[in-house]
């Protein structure tokens, strides 16, 4: 079993995000669409710090996830 996302141990994507160039205005998108428990890293990498910033995340950038457990977004 897999341990909760949390503030201590948050969900870092390494296929979602954008280019470093990029962190701000995806992040200040992020913010208009009312995410407040994920967003992006200065690297470019998405980051969530719960099960519903993760969701959001996905369902905002418009992907999926094949492996996605109970209560998880796994795609439209």
């Amino acid at each position: 079993m897999t341990k909760p996302i949390s503030e201590k141990r948050p969900w870092v994507s390494q296929s979602l995000g954008c280019h470093p160039s990029d962190v701000k205005e995806h992040n200040q998108s992020l913010k208009e669409m009312g995410i407040v428990n994920a967003g992006i890293l200065p690297d470019g990498r998405a980051i969530a710090y719960s099960e519903k910033g993760r969701n959001q995340l996905l369902k905002a950038y418009d992907r999926f996830d094949r492996d996605a457990g109970y209560g998880q977004h796994s795609g439209s």
